[in-house]
């Protein structure tokens, strides 16, 4: 009786400590192409065994560091376009600054944005300013060491346009709104990549006599950093 009790104890202590064991146990994943991954385990793997895996959020308060991988939770954007046309009778000049703070939510981003756009059809240029914000849907999660991503995105802003004095000067609000898709590229494995977007374009320019819309495409790319 007492051997069984003793036995049945340390049976119920030994399925505890393995069991608490084997739930803090965790894998890295060092190398992946397609399907097929190198990954590092603190516990012994048996070949052709299946393993059900749980997944971090990134939201959780994880060391990038110490797992060899980079944060993407937040991110800084600097970008725009530039144009510069000259015809028979005709000439247009026109660029724009785009900045962008964002957070990263792995499928989804978005943030706050600021952009001053100013055009010049020889008469003087008009210059925009706006202040909005943006969303990505992201294709593909957005973590590292994932060197690509892609998706649609939105933008929204709302502002001023001021005319030049050969126009009459004076003000009228402006809103600017986009719909199309982005790709991104990683530089070489860093926190720094490449972004290009191709939009449908649609402003609403409102003066005190009359509403204007305009209707076209564009194109922008930013340098981003993440972190």
């Amino acid at each position: 009786m007492k051997i069984s009790l003793r036995f049945s104890i340390r049976f119920i202590l030994s399925l505890l400590l393995f069991s608490s064991s084997a739930w803090s146990q965790k894998i890295m994943v060092k190398k992946t192409k397609g399907k097929n991954s190198i990954v590092e385990s603190s516990i012994p793997l048996e070949e052709g065994m299946v393993y059900d895996l749980q997944t971090a959020p990134i939201s959780e308060n994880v060391n990038y560091q110490t797992k060899g991988l980079k944060s993407r939770q937040n991110s800084m954007m600097v970008g725009g376009s530039f144009v510069s046309l000259k015809g028979t009778d005709y000439q247009k000049n026109a660029g724009s600054l785009q900045l962008r703070y964002g957070w990263n939510f792995t499928q989804l981003e978005f943030g706050a944005a600021g952009e001053v756009k100013s055009t010049n059809l020889g008469a003087g240029a008009t210059t925009d300013f706006l202040l909005g914000g943006y969303f990505d849907y992201n294709l593909i999660t957005n973590r590292d060491p994932k060197p690509f991503i892609y998706g649609p995105f939105a933008f929204a802003g709302f502002g001023s346009v001021e005319s030049p004095a050969s126009k009459g000067g004076g003000s009228a609000s402006i809103l600017d709104s986009n719909l199309g898709g982005f790709i991104t590229w990683f530089l070489s494995g860093s926190s720094a990549a490449i972004r290009v977007e191709g939009y449908f374009d649609y402003q609403q320019i409102n003066t005190s006599l009359k509403q204007t819309d305009v209707m076209g495409f564009g194109t922008r790319g930013f340098l981003v950093y993440y972190f």
